[in-house]
């Protein structure tokens, strides 16, 4: 695990995306590490079964992305 120290006038966005597939994942890991945008993302699927976690990194995120809806990569471009 790692800690982010960050000072103005640096922001750092924060993502939840919800069902990425595992090549979503690995596109967003591409488009990130050639960027020049930092990123705190966070990944969610049902099936990790933590509600409250979820609920959490939801009320801190800047964004919320559903995979199955909107395509990751498209939705940081904007």
């Amino acid at each position: 695990m790692h800690s982010n120290f960050i000072t103005p006038p640096d922001y750092v966005k924060t993502i939840l995306v919800i069902g990425a597939t595992e090549q979503q994942i690995k596109d967003l890991g591409e488009y990130v590490r050639a960027g020049n945008v930092p990123y705190n993302m966070y990944f969610y699927n049902e099936a990790m079964n933590q509600p409250e976690w979820v609920l959490k990194i939801s009320a801190k995120s800047d964004a919320i992305i559903y995979a199955d809806k909107f395509d990751p990569i498209e939705f940081l471009n904007k």
